[in-house]
Order: structure tokens, then sequence, then C-alpha cells
């Protein structure tokens, strides 16, 4: 009870129309509670030379800086934004270019394993103005990390390069190379203003559960201050026996008959601050903006902002979404109308809990305006506290087992 009504005294004091004016800012009882924020997908490794380079040269002239001015400038009532330390799937790719600690292990103050994996030292200046320029707005700035090794998903000779340094230098164990490895990057971020860390593909770290919390010890002690999340199990809804409720149909209009389940928020390890919040696999046939989120997943937070793996800490429920139907394509459907992600936003937000929408970048860098027009109007509903329409669910939905 004590926490719930700390909580609504935070609310009512933060949320008031009064707070913008000089009254002092209360920081949240946890983490990226209340916030809302978009994704900026920033490019890594030999990539982001290829996509920010001349269209006179052969490259596709992005403009990730002002992709970012642009966020700013049209969602202001953000509270967070989260980009790139690695390029999403591929972990090879770093958005940065020089590490200290590869330049100790390798003895010279210019090296690194591979070409394939960084940009080119001018290149690496792209994240690092992309990140002052939020952090001057005072957004919190999370990074998207794979956990995955480097050797996954690069090339045969990026691959073999990484195999020969882990064995060469760390006795064969990639564990202690990796953590190493990704230390060097992280200490150049924290330098920057770094919030926090969104960690995929946690489950297929190299390395078991003790080392994986020795890797994000590794991140504490370089900041204490850090938020983390571990993409590393997931949870769903159950009926009273157990078993996983599933969606039948998403409407009359369905053309995708697969029975897909509801992701629940729940804290699945020990090391997170806030959920990762991945939503059903979209392979498993879920749209992001399916019927079942609003009617189990969002009304599962306005229940209870917060969850707990082991009930040594809360752990802020965050649900995270392409806006799209895929995660990255700019190319691909737009799922979410105004009024049902304003009604996403409202519910969350006012409920303490937080949400990030997976928005994709247009062939300049900046973002799609089909995107925008949604967007910005979720910013102006919030900025005017408006109330969200109510949820209907849709004509012709059902779980499995309703009709």
């Amino acid at each position: 009870m004590k926490k719930i009504l700390l909580y609504f005294l935070l609310v009512l004091t933060s949320c008031s129309k009064d707070s913008k004016s000089d009254m002092p800012t209360i920081e949240p009882l946890y983490p990226l509670q209340g916030s809302w924020g978009v994704r900026l997908y920033v490019r890594g490794g030999e990539t982001l030379d290829d996509y920010v380079g001349l269209e006179s040269a052969g490259g596709r002239g992005y403009d990730y800086v002002a992709g970012a001015q642009e966020i700013l400038a049209s969602y202001p009532t953000i509270g967070h934004v989260l980009t790139n330390a690695t390029n999403n799937a591929k972990s090879h790719f770093w958005t940065l270019r020089t590490n200290e600690n590869v330049a100790a292990v390798l003895g010279s103050a210019d090296a690194i394993i591979d070409e394939e994996f960084v940009p080119s030292l001018e290149n690496e200046q792209v994240i690092i103005e992309v990140i002052r320029t939020f952090k001057n707005a005072n957004k919190k700035v999370i990074l998207y990390l794979n956990g995955l090794s480097p050797a996954e998903r690069a090339s045969s000779g990026g691959a073999a390069a990484w195999n020969q340094y882990v064995t060469t230098y760390f006795d064969g164990n990639e564990h202690r190379a990796w953590m190493d490895f990704c230390e060097g990057y992280i200490k150049r971020f924290a330098e920057m203003g770094v919030d926090g860390y969104w960690i995929d593909a946690f489950a297929s770290y190299p390395g078991n559960d003790s080392e994986r919390a020795e890797f994000v010890q590794m991140m504490r002690t370089v900041d204490p201050e850090l938020i983390i999340s571990t993409n590393y199990d997931k949870d769903y809804f159950k009926d009273e026996n157990a078993d996983k409720i599933k969606v039948d149909t998403d409407g009359s209009d369905d053309q995708d008959e697969t029975d897909y389940s509801v992701i629940k928020l729940t804290a699945m390890d020990p090391w997170s601050d806030f959920t990762a919040g991945h939503i059903t696999p979209l392979a498993q046939g879920a749209p992001p903006n399916s019927w079942a989120y609003e009617e189990f997943t969002v009304a599962d937070i306005q229940s209870n902002p917060t969850s707990s793996f082991d009930g040594s800490k809360e752990t802020t429920k965050h649900l995270f979404l392409p806006i799209r139907s895929t995660w990255s394509s700019e190319r691909s459907e737009l799922m979410f109308e105004s009024e049902q992600a304003y009604r996403f936003v409202k519910r969350i937000t006012d409920a303490g809990g937080s949400v990030t929408f997976s928005t994709t970048t247009d062939t300049n860098g900046t973002t799609m305006e089909d995107e925008e027009v949604v967007l910005k109007f979720v910013n102006q509903q919030l900025d005017a506290n408006a109330p969200a329409s109510p949820y209907v669910r849709p004509e012709g939905a059902f779980l499995v087992g309703e009709r």
C-alpha cells in the first residue's frame, strides 16, 4: 500500500500541468516509469560507412543526426530513445570504431579485430553526435546491444578473425573475450552519458548464467547508474489450467489463421531494471498492434506497472513493439493508426509503465512520414493530457475456444 501511495503522489505531482513551471523535477521510483519513446536505428560496422556515404560516391546519404533532431522536434514529450551500440541482430557491427581494451590486448593504439566490425574513424562520429543531440535535450538514451558471439553472423573472414582473437589472447574463453571487448565500448558510451542498454539474444550469449551475471556486473561496474534490460526469456498469459491463452482471429478480415500466444510482461531474470517487452514474435502470426495486447498486456500494466523476479527489486513493465508489420523495414505495412497508438501510450504511461515504438528510417535517415503522422498525434494528445478513446474488441476477434 505504501508503494502505491508513493506512486500516485509522484504521478499527480509530475503530470500536473503546473509541472511545466519552475517546480523541481521528481525522479521516478522505477526506471523508465511513465516514459514513452521511439527508436532511431543507426547502422553499425562497415555498413554504417555505406549508409552515410555520399550518394555521388555510391553511398546512401543517410543523415542520422538530422533524424535525431527530427525526433526531438516532432515528439518532445518522449522520455527516452532507443538507438544502437550494435547493428541490431548483427553483434559484430559496432557504431564506434576505437576500443581501448582491444588496443591494450593487441598493443596498438589503432588496433581493430577486423575492418568489417567497425565504421571509419570519421563515421564513428555519427553515433557520438546522435547521442549528444538526445542528451542535450535531456532524453534518456538506451542502446541496443546484441549479446550473440560476433562469429555467429559475421562473414567467414570476420568470424575467423574473431575466433583467432579469442584463441590467441583469451585462451579460447569466448565469454572473457566478448566481455572485455564490450567493456571497451561501454566505457566510451559511459563518457557520453548513455543511460542504459537493451541486450538482445541474451539467451544465446557465449556463456552460462553465472557468466551472463558477470557480464551485467561488468556493465554496472563501468557505470553504476545504468539501467539494463535483457531479452532473455518470455512469459505469456495462461488460463485457469495453466495453458497459454491463444488468439484465434484478429477480426472479421483476418487473413492469417495462425493461433498465437499473448505476451505478458513479467520479470524473467535477476538482471533487468525494465522488461525487454519484446512482443510475441511476428513469425508466430501476432500483429504488433494485436487487440489481445490491449485486452491483456496493457491491462496487466494498468493493474501493476512493475514485476519482480525474486523479490529483491521491482522491474518496470516496458512494452517494445514495431509500428509497422516488421521491426525495421520502412517498406512494410504501417500497423498503428493514431487513436490506437495513443491509447497504448496513454494507458501504459498513466499507469507508470513504459512503451517504445520501433520506428523505421526513410531513405535519408529520418523517420518515415506516415509514422510521423501517427506519433505526432500521440505527442499532441499527451501534451494536452487528452483522454484516450475507449478500447473495443474488434468485430470478429476471438480467443481460441470462444467460438
